[in-house]
């Protein structure tokens, strides 16, 4: 997986605080592999291939949900300006 930063350089940090960090830095890697499956999918005409690799992507958008219920459940703040931010989206394309 590519690291944007490294969030363990500072040992000060709270275990609570490394803990979301890392729940952010999960999701950025499960969309990048849904990202390389859902490439991979569309270079190749083998069915059997599709298949298996639809599946795996949809596994991957599934952990994507359970990591950004982790995240909300240990930063609320993050989940209220999630739903800002979809609330703002519907009003746009509603």
């Amino acid at each position: 997986m590519r690291r944007f930063f490294n969030i363990l350089d500072n040992q000060n940090q709270s275990n609570r605080f490394l803990t979301i960090q890392n729940a952010r830095e999960d999701i950025i890697g499960e969309l990048e592999a849904i990202i390389q499956y859902e490439n991979h999918y569309n270079q190749t005409n083998e069915t059997s291939a599709k298949n298996t690799i639809r599946h795996i992507a949809d596994e991957e958008k599934v952990h994507v949900g359970e990591l950004f219920g982790l995240l909300f459940y240990l930063d609320p703040d993050s989940k209220t300006f999630f739903e800002e931010g979809l609330k703002e989206f519907n009003e746009v394309f509603k």
